[in-house]
């Protein structure tokens, strides 16, 4: 049994956006992942919108499929509201499973993957529309039996409480609070905020390319037996 956890989480990415020159989301993203390394992690999330479109070019897309797969750690991803299951999405385009150390979770309806060297089950599930009705953590089963660590991925906008929206995939709070998972890697807000309660230890990564908020960011979460969790928003330098 693994008694400890040390997990990177990143999303919004946004290869191949527009409005910056040259190859900039390529060499920020190359940048994180370079630095996310330096924390030694088990394991690397990517909450979605891995690209900014369905649009994205071969070069990108294959340059993504080969430096995630040079990572020394397993990946988990979800698609996001950009890089969504809609049509001719990417993800159906390109099996990203086939890389070595990745798994994408794109089923509309949710599904699990169990990393057996880390005793651990992530889950989640491939946006196929972004529209109000459309619930990132719904459906999201209870804790399987046969593990110790149990991770959750989401991409949406978050509601705190109290409040109501008319938002697309809207991720509540007391969702994120009744959710069964030891830690809920979440994307769209490209400001990264903790969400940690006495029922709950989430986390908005924000964005690695794009400086708002606190500006570039990723997260370092830390799950241990016998020990508070421990989520930590880092700022990237040079972006």
């Amino acid at each position: 049994m693994t008694a400890a956890l040390h997990i990177a989480h990143c999303s919004d990415i946004h290869l191949d956006g527009g409005g910056c020159t040259g190859d900039y989301y390529r060499h920020a993203f190359a940048a994180a992942l370079a630095e996310m390394r330096t924390h030694t992690p088990d394991l690397l999330m990517i909450a979605g919108d891995l690209f900014d479109t369905n649009d994205a070019s071969v070069e990108t897309i294959n340059w993504a499929m080969e430096i995630l797969g040079e990572q020394p750690c397993p990946v988990v991803m979800i698609p996001g509201n950009h890089d969504c299951m809609q049509g001719d999405a990417i993800f159906g385009r390109h099996d990203f499973n086939a890389i070595p150390n990745v798994d994408l979770l794109a089923s509309a309806d949710g599904e699990l993957v169990r990393v057996e060297a880390l005793d651990m089950t992530v889950w989640g599930k491939g946006m196929v529309n972004h529209v109000q009705d459309y619930q990132p953590l719904g459906g999201c089963p209870p804790r399987p039996m046969d593990c110790r660590w149990y991770l959750g991925l989401g991409h949406g906008m978050f509601v705190p409480h109290g409040e109501q929206t008319h938002r697309a995939s809207p991720i509540y709070m007391h969702e994120i609070e009744a959710n069964p998972c030891d830690y809920l890697a979440l994307g769209h807000h490209h400001a990264a905020m903790e969400l940690v309660s006495e029922r709950a230890t989430a986390a908005y990564s924000g964005s690695p390319t794009d400086t708002m908020g606190r500006g570039a960011t990723y997260v370092i979460a830390d799950l241990a037996d016998g020990a508070a969790p421990s989520v930590n928003i880092h700022t990237l330098g040079g972006v």
